[in-house]
């Protein structure tokens, strides 16, 4: 990408992912807003800084998703520590977001074992390793490649197939657990 209109593709570009960043940041913060809002303001701020490093506009959003993922490692090594969080502390316009996007169920006891199954799932997701996390949302909500997920995380591809595993293996063992707990499975599923 050229320094000529650089600045105005680089804004398009931002103002195209700006949403997918912020929902995946909210994924990365485990819910909590504050932290998402500034881990993008500051992943923008470094993909601002370093735009000339930016090849193409079509590799544009896996570059920022890739700003966004180091920019949170960077500040999970600093603290030193994981902040513990349930996924039910998302605020009202988190929640209403993802209520929107879901279509309505007949009646209200499936809405409450969807909302049910919906916070195991995020409990869930947000007891994986940050790892683990990552590569799974980035692989299978935000759908990025193998290889592109690698480059994000700086780690080998093969390591991406084994964190996604990992991380599908241990939601499966824990939703089973849920489920059985619930009563909803008749016997305990390995």
């Amino acid at each position: 990408m050229g320094t000529s209109g650089l600045t105005g593709e680089f804004d398009h570009l931002v103002e195209a992912h700006l949403d997918d960043l912020y929902r995946y940041a909210l994924r990365l913060c485990k819910g909590r807003t504050a932290d998402a809002e500034d881990l993008v303001q500051d992943a923008m701020l470094r993909a601002l800084r370093a735009k000339e490093q930016l090849r193409s506009y079509e590799t544009g959003r896996a570059w920022l998703f890739q700003i966004v993922t180091r920019t949170h490692l960077n500040r999970i090594r600093a603290l030193g520590r994981r902040s513990e969080s349930l996924a039910s502390d998302l605020d009202e316009q988190a929640f209403e977001e993802a209520l929107a996007a879901w279509s309505p169920l007949a009646g209200p006891e499936e809405r409450l074992l969807q909302e049910q199954q919906r916070e195991q799932l995020l409990a869930a997701l947000d007891g994986l390793d940050p790892g683990l996390r990552a590569a799974l949302w980035l692989s299978d909500v935000e759908e990025f490649t193998q290889r592109e997920v690698a480059q994000m995380l700086a780690i080998p591809e093969g390591t991406v197939a084994s964190r996604v595993y990992r991380a599908r293996r241990a939601l499966r063992v824990q939703l089973r657990t849920a489920a059985h707990e619930a009563g909803v499975l008749a016997e305990r599923v390995r």
